[in-house]
């Protein structure tokens, strides 16, 4: 065995040199590895707008056609409870009716659903209805046959409640014809798209059954 610290040759098994007294005894070195720097990971990237429309034709040709009227129904409902239902520079006929109704502080060219709502708070259930339609398209998707049938009545249901009603007024009332706004014509081709798209659901789900 050479010494490390002097170089001469030592017989085996000594534990100090014998030539100048160094320890010969085996030490252990640890492996301490140094830690290893890893990049911090870079935040996941926005998509972009050519994916944001790949993912939206993928969800589009997934519906059925019952489930596009649903859908294309409910949100153009909601969205027409926000729009002026009467939109008229001159509220005319309607100002007597608005005044009965306690609604003399309604004096503007436009009212919502929203301004409705302030005179008879029922309005709010036109939009309880919409987004009740939206929640039914949402289940229905992943439902079974029957599920998708009694759903599908739902829908015929609510649609029927709202839109024939209004779409009759916009087209042979000719009060609601002077005064309707962009709102009230949205609402109620909404609610008509609801009850066709619940009509279609029920024929396709009854003829794939049997």
């Amino acid at each position: 065995m050479n010494c490390s610290a002097c170089g001469n040759a030592n017989a085996n098994g000594v534990l100090f040199c014998e030539f100048c007294g160094a320890d010969l005894r085996s030490r252990s070195i640890p492996n301490v590895e140094a830690p290893i720097s890893r990049p911090a990971a870079a935040p996941p990237a926005p998509p972009s707008a050519a994916e944001v429309a790949a993912m939206g034709k993928s969800f589009l040709n997934s519906l059925s056609l019952g489930e596009k009227f649903i859908g294309a129904g409910a949100i153009a409902a909601a969205f027409g409870f926000f729009l002026p239902w009467v939109s008229t520079p001159d509220m005319g006929p309607l100002s007597g009716l608005l005044g009965q109704l306690g609604a003399s502080e309604l004096n503007h060219v436009s009212l919502s659903g929203v301004d409705m709502a302030k005179v008879v708070g029922a309005v709010y259930l036109i939009l309880l209805a919409a987004i009740a339609s939206g929640v039914l398209f949402y289940f229905s998707r992943r439902a079974a046959s029957p599920q998708k049938l009694l759903m599908g009545g739902f829908q015929v249901m609510i649609g029927s409640i709202c839109g024939p009603g209004i779409i009759v007024e916009l087209l042979f009332v000719p009060l609601i014809q002077s005064v309707a706004g962009a709102g009230l014509w949205l609402m109620g081709l909404g609610f008509c798209s609801i009850a066709a798209g619940g009509l279609i659901t029920i024929a396709s789900v009854g003829k794939t059954a049997r």
